[in-house]
């Protein structure tokens, strides 16, 4: 067995269940408004959660650097418990936020740590590959906890569903302490060397706008937490999204894998972005159960390819002593998207209606990334594939 995939199957299980822990929630506005919570303040609390995530990215950089992968990820790991756990004081609104900032702080460094880990060991030809299976972590719970939660919340097990959070913590505690931590020969030499700073980092522009268009995805990726409250509203069932999104993201990540290493990644981001958006539309300006299928399906098969080829872009663009630094970057900047549309809907929905708010973050969203993909991507791939060409002759 080769050391990439040693490193893959190690990785793999902490993947997947610290992002069960985060997906048990994607239904949690549901529970938020059962208890009586307005639009504003379910928006508040629901955005918490990837604020601290978002905040979190640089310390999880700094941890990683400074005590490893393991320490890392049991200590995380256990802010996650605390966090989850806080959440059954559903009597004070500080407890609740507070739990969310806490076990939102824990997905931001654990998963940091996890696609830092492997941006570091893993060889650049089979970099695509490997990002893509690993992150197919983060889709399998869309399709199986997700689901669940919901159940457990229609049948009015509130119980049990807050219960899933904490266990699913000690799980991660678990496994993250058990990574394989074996490096290459490129890392090894890394790790004698000063790590890269901020300043260098902020220097390319490249991975700037890497950061900017993975942003603007997030606008759009992030209304699926807030999804349940459309479908809700119009007495359709979240989960057709959620499973036709998760099983559509699985088939690109599965026997595509391997496409991705042969793809073109810098030209192909910002149409998987685009993909998501239209998504959206359909589902806001036709809500139906049908529409929720085949919108998960449009949905899938961009985040399916969009989100591996956006942390495989991140260290194809930095050299690899900047990489723990750029992956936290990148991932603080997506998260912004995670507290900024929870907000936007929570503010808009009561006067726009849910049709009205989820269709325009959707065409906004679109149209930037359209415009980011004809005035930067293209030209800057034509360019990237013209210099290499060169190099090829001399």
């Amino acid at each position: 067995m080769s050391q990439d995939v040693k490193l893959l199957v190690s990785l793999f299980l902490p993947f997947f269940l610290i992002h069960c822990v985060q997906q048990i929630y994607l239904t949690y506005a549901i529970l938020l408004r059962s208890y009586g919570f307005s639009y504003e303040a379910t928006g508040l609390v629901i955005g918490t959660y990837s604020l601290a995530a978002m905040l979190t990215r640089p310390l999880g950089s700094w941890l990683l650097e400074n005590f490893g992968i393991r320490k890392m990820l049991v200590w995380s790991g256990m802010l996650s418990l605390i966090g989850c756990s806080l959440l059954f004081f559903k009597e004070s609104t500080t407890l609740l936020l507070i739990g969310r900032a806490v076990s939102g702080a824990a997905f931001g460094i654990y998963s940091m740590g996890l696609f830092s880990h492997q941006a570091l060991c893993v060889s650049e030809k089979r970099r695509g590959a490997m990002f893509s299976l690993l992150v197919l972590g983060s889709i399998l719970p869309m399709g199986a906890v997700a689901p669940l939660g919901e159940w457990f919340l229609y049948s009015s097990r509130y119980t049990l569903y807050l219960a899933i959070g904490p266990a699913l913590s000690l799980l991660c505690c678990f496994f993250g302490g058990r990574v394989n931590i074996a490096i290459t020969q490129e890392t090894h030499n890394i790790s004698k060397k000063a790590w890269g700073t901020y300043s260098g980092l902020f220097s390319s522009r490249a991975f700037l706008f890497l950061a900017l268009t993975g942003t603007v995805i997030a606008l759009v990726d992030a209304l699926i937490i807030k999804l349940s409250l459309l479908a809700y509203e119009q007495g359709l069932v979240t989960s057709y999204f959620l499973v036709g999104a998760s099983v559509t993201a699985i088939i690109v990540r599965l026997p595509g894998a391997s496409l991705l290493n042969a793809l073109p990644r810098i030209p192909l981001l910002a149409p998987c972005g685009i993909f998501m958006s239209c998504s959206m539309i359909l589902v806001a300006l036709f809500p139906s159960n049908s529409t929720l299928i085949a919108g998960g399906i449009l949905f899938g098969l961009g985040l399916g390819a969009g989100w591996p080829m956006y942390h495989a872009l991140i260290s194809d663009l930095l050299d690899p002593v900047l990489r723990p630094k750029g992956t936290a970057t990148a991932l603080l900047l997506y998260d912004t998207g995670f507290f900024i549309t929870p907000l936007i809907v929570g503010y808009f929905l009561p006067r726009f209606g849910t049709t009205g708010t989820f269709a325009t973050i959707a065409i906004v969203a679109g149209s930037a990334l359209v415009l980011l993909e004809i005035f930067y991507w293209l030209p800057f791939y034509r360019k990237s594939r013209s210099s290499k060409e060169n190099k090829e002759i001399n």
